[in-house]
């Protein structure tokens, strides 16, 4: 069994830059990325959700078109699969390493770089492409 960590906005979910609102606006699921996460959950792995969101803002009503908060989105679309996801951490905007090593992490997919190239020896960083087009 391994632990396998997986970044929230823009890897479970998918976002598009919105002229009219000079934004990138929430434009649903990243369906492959919900699969994967199935796919290590169903291979008995544990599974963790690593976020650089604010567990504040979390709990504050969503702002229009930042998308759902984190539990109602896992509510819609992992079901009851959202039983064996064994936690959902916060950072507070700080890179996720930290927290990562402290799970001990062994996968971690993120769409962010940053956070990959800050990955310490040990944990594989898994790139996730988005809609953006800056890839």
């Amino acid at each position: 069994m391994a632990v396998v960590t997986f970044d929230f906005d823009d890897t479970l979910t998918q976002t598009q830059w919105d002229p009219e609102w000079e934004e990138f606006q929430f434009v649903g699921p990243n369906l492959v990325m919900l699969q994967t996460l199935r796919s290590h959950l169903d291979m008995g792995d544990e599974v963790h959700i690593v976020t650089s969101r604010i567990m504040r803002v979390e709990l504050d009503p969503p702002v229009p078109g930042s998308g759902p908060t984190i539990s109602t989105f896992l509510r819609e679309h992992l079901g009851d699969d959202l039983d064996r996801l064994s936690g959902v951490h916060f950072t507070s905007g700080n890179l996720k390493w930290k927290k990562l090593v402290e799970l001990g992490s062994e996968k971690h997919f993120d769409d962010d770089p940053c956070e990959l190239e800050a990955l310490p020896v040990g944990i594989k960083g898994i790139r996730v492409p988005t809609l953006h087009g800056l890839e």
